[in-house]
């Protein structure tokens, strides 16, 4: 559960959060609705999978993700929100700015976010 836990992963979800409200409102922000969401994706979504592996798969609060796993998941994301979303319906846009973004997130994520939970709790104290 402490995975869910990491404060970047509670950021991420409040920056969606907060750019969800701001598109219901009509009054999107427009750097944090262009380029914040795209960066936090892989991040939050690979973080989200992390925890299913801990908790439901290895059973292991040390497992982290693999860097062929995290470049599995930006090259997932990056086909699925960029490549095919923008063919099948007129709502997405492709935009390689966004690739990008979701490449710095794939790396923010490996080198910030995959941590093993015992080694969080050390660098706290």
């Amino acid at each position: 559960m402490k995975t869910l836990l990491n404060p970047w992963f509670i950021a991420g979800c409040l920056v969606w959060l907060m750019i969800k409200i701001t598109r219901i409102l009509d009054a999107p922000v427009t750097y944090l609705n262009d380029y914040l969401t795209d960066f936090f994706a892989v991040p939050v979504i690979t973080n989200i999978g992390l925890w299913l592996q801990r908790v439901f798969i290895i059973k292991n609060n040390y497992y982290v993700l693999s860097p062929l796993q995290v470049t599995f998941m930006v090259i997932y994301i990056s086909l699925l929100f960029e490549g095919l979303l923008p063919r099948i319906s007129k709502i997405y846009t492709a935009d390689w700015v966004d690739v990008l973004l979701y490449c710095m997130g794939g790396l923010f994520f490996y080198f910030i976010m995959n941590k093993p939970i015992a080694m969080v709790r050390k660098l706290k104290t």
